[in-house]
């Protein structure tokens, strides 16, 4: 690696355990989901997987009860590390590679009959060359992005503090269209699938507070203080509403096949 990829392996090596903290306490069903769009469009079962950018393992579990072998690999190992215990508690196994992509696609050729990636921000549209490479002829690589979130309550301290969406990653559609804009050009066959899910969670006045009012200035933080009480109305914690919505796309080499 590179000084710059190891800057990067130990910042997602520090935030591994709390990332971690955070899957295991989110209750979406997010991989059996993908599961079930996987199988009916034949993508799963497969020979040869690779969970690209795997993380702590979201998807690995899931993927790995579809291959006759899954490889995981993440410029991580911390993250991997959570990823093989997902695995192993599972009754599971994979290979594990340790490297920044711009290494890994670099090692030795292995093909793959499907190349997940969820999110995968190292990815750029210009890199389908090379995950052409990584796949066998009639192989499926799968893009999985969030394309939209909403809540209830979040999004109104949103709009009335706008420079909070600096600090606030708000999602769009927009990096998974611009996949399958160059998909297109460069002549690869598309399926694609966006998957919304609703769902209530518990939101905390003290906290929402204390995450948001060292980001405003003074006089905003007065605001704040306004909003709450209008909002929470004297309680410590109120329901809201939230929405994610997930897109993926999968797309066939050129030349290539669905498999039916």
């Amino acid at each position: 690696m590179n000084s710059e990829d190891r800057d990067t392996a130990a910042q997602w090596d520090d935030f591994a355990a709390e990332y971690y903290a955070m899957q295991q306490a989110d209750s979406l069903p997010l991989a059996s989901t993908v599961e079930q769009w996987l199988s009916a469009q034949k993508i799963l079962p497969a020979a040869q997987v690779l969970d690209l950018g795997s993380g702590a393992g979201r998807f690995s579990p899931m993927l790995a009860q579809h291959a006759q072998q899954l490889t995981i690999t993440d410029i991580s190992g911390e993250m991997l590390d959570f990823a093989q215990l997902e695995l192993h508690r599972q009754g599971l196994t994979a290979t594990t590679v340790q490297l920044p992509w711009d290494e890994f696609y670099r090692q030795p050729r292995h093909q793959y009959d499907v190349i997940f990636a969820h999110m995968a921000p190292f990815l750029q549209v210009d890199d389908f060359p090379r995950l052409a490479a990584l796949l066998t002829p009639t192989g499926v690589f799968v893009l999985s992005r969030i394309v939209g979130r909403t809540d209830a309550i979040f999004d109104q301290f949103l709009a009335a503090f706008p420079t909070l969406r600096v600090d606030y990653v708000v999602e769009s559609p927009d990096i998974l269209q611009q996949w399958q804009t160059k998909g297109r050009q460069d002549g690869w066959s598309q399926r694609h699938t966006q998957l919304t899910f609703d769902y209530s969670e518990e939101i905390d006045r003290d906290f929402l507070h204390d995450e948001l009012a060292p980001l405003l200035t003074v006089s905003q933080q007065n605001d704040l203080l306004v909003m709450l009480d209008r909002i929470f109305q004297r309680r410590a914690t109120i329901m809201t509403h939230k929405t994610l919505t997930l897109g993926i796309v999968a797309f066939t080499l050129t030349g290539g096949h669905f498999r039916l």
